[in-house]
């Protein structure tokens, strides 16, 4: 922090966890985004999903 301070820094990276689930049934991406404080578009993007309602049971999927 010292060094963001003489620096004169005001722009730095923040790094974030990816955070992952895997899907039971009933999960929806939806209400995973909901949860997980995610868009559906972000966890559609990450994941290479054509179709949102394409999700299974088991499927490992980022959602943060």
């Amino acid at each position: 922090m010292k060094l963001i301070e003489t620096s004169d820094i005001t722009i730095y990276d923040v790094s974030i966890e990816e955070v992952y689930h895997i899907v039971k049934k009933g999960d929806s991406v939806s209400a995973l985004a909901k949860a997980y404080g995610s868009t559906q578009v972000q966890i559609q993007q990450w994941n290479g999903l054509v179709d949102l309602n394409l999700i299974k049971v088991n499927q490992r999927l980022r959602v943060k």
